[in-house]
């Protein structure tokens, strides 16, 4: 019984592991707005009605380059 329990420990770590990954996937910026650093972030380019506030888009593409202030 005692490799079972381990085993048993083992899959609930690493359970905890992998749907730690997926929530940090997911939760991207912090849920800051993805349209702020995205280089689609124009009417011309990104016709999403979520624009300017998405908070998970699946087309985001963060800008090469950031702009001189």
């Amino acid at each position: 019984m005692g490799v079972e329990l381990i085993i048993m420990d083992v899959l609930i770590v690493l359970s905890a592991i992998v749907l730690s990954l997926v929530y940090i996937n997911h939760s991207r910026g912090s849920r800051a707005f993805l349209c702020e650093d995205c280089r689609f972030n124009t009417p011309e380019l990104c016709l999403k009605t979520e624009r300017p506030r998405a908070i998970d888009c699946t087309s985001y593409r963060p800008v090469l380059e950031q702009k001189p202030q």
